[in-house]
């Protein structure tokens, strides 16, 4: 006999209907019975196994950035895995080839620090949620949706600012390749709005359509340390954007004969370049230009802003 959905649920009647599941979506998925042969498959209900492994992953990648390079990046593994590693099974690389292949990727793509600052935040965001009672899948989900919130309203500062004073357009144009990466970063900032409008919501106790109390409140915007970290945020998203240091500035000539030359307004270690923009196509090419100071700035300013997103969203017992 099939079983029905509602037959799925430990501890709880059946589902009669949809309305019933949008009464208590976490308690339905705390319920559903995923075990399988004694382990059960079900890791949303576990907010403190997912923290520990958020913990120990950010730990691990914190280790990897003091040891790698400050400029390093995991994805230099990926490429030698899937670029290098065929080739030298089938004797077409050395291990010479391999050692290249890593090297190239330096500095490009998603950083260490990235998933450090990242994993500790979600790491720090569940803990406060937990103290106030906040468990399970209902924990999970609004963690992830801070961090979600934060790594949206980041990228899109650095999409839009490099868009305009590195006169790469294309960055922010709303079609395919780039679309893909416009689109990822638009749910991430719709899920992480959302999540904490729910939770706002979730945080009043009704009795017969009346607010008679509240479970949490946001402490964070009544606290001088959030308005603290929000103009350091500002002053240092400026000071990027103003560098006022010496960088190396390049020039390329494109396609079509014109000369672009990077600028010194909010200056990168990796410029992406589109070559040919008659082509329509919204992708560039990379060009690495070491610089651990403006590397170190651009983690400075995603630190803080990670900060400003644990702060803003602290909850506390009213």
């Amino acid at each position: 006999m099939v079983q029905s959905l509602g037959d799925l649920i430990t501890d709880k009647k059946p589902l009669s209907s949809w309305a019933d599941f949008a009464q208590d979506p976490f308690g339905f998925v705390d319920g559903i019975n995923l075990t399988f042969r004694g382990y059960d498959f079900n890791i949303f209900h576990d907010d403190a196994g997912i923290r520990k492994v958020t913990l120990w992953f950010a730990l691990g990648c914190l280790a990897l950035w003091a040891i790698l390079g400050f400029d390093s990046t995991p994805l230099q593994f990926v490429h030698v895995l899937t670029d290098g590693l065929p080739g030298l099974i089938l004797g077409q690389k050395s291990l010479g080839d391999l050692l290249a292949i890593y090297n190239a990727f330096y500095g490009k793509e998603m950083h260490y620090s990235a998933f450090v600052i990242y994993m500790l935040l979600y790491w720090g965001v569940s803990r406060n949620w937990s103290n106030v009672g906040i468990s399970k899948t209902k924990n999970v989900v609004y963690s992830f949706a801070v961090m979600f919130l934060a790594i949206s309203v980041f990228e899109f500062f650095w999409m839009y600012s490099y868009a305009a004073f590195q006169a790469q357009p294309w960055v922010v144009t709303w079609q395919m390749p780039q679309l893909r990466i416009l689109l990822q970063n638009t749910m991430f900032l719709l899920a992480g709005s959302l999540g904490m409008l729910y939770a706002l919501i979730d945080s009043y106790i009704l009795k017969d359509k009346e607010i008679v109390g509240r479970n949490w409140i946001y402490s964070g915007f009544r606290s001088w340390k959030l308005w603290t970290l929000i103009g350091w945020g500002i002053y240092f998203a400026l000071l990027w954007i103003y560098y006022p240091w010496s960088i190396h500035q390049f020039s390329l000539v494109l396609e079509n004969g014109q000369v672009w030359v990077s600028s010194r307004m909010f200056p990168q270690t990796l410029y992406t370049v589109d070559l040919n923009p008659a082509d329509g196509f919204n992708a560039g090419i990379w060009f690495y230009q070491p610089n651990n100071l403006i590397h170190g700035l651009n983690t400075l300013v995603k630190v803080i802003w990670a900060a400003v997103a644990y702060q803003a969203f602290r909850v506390r017992k009213p």
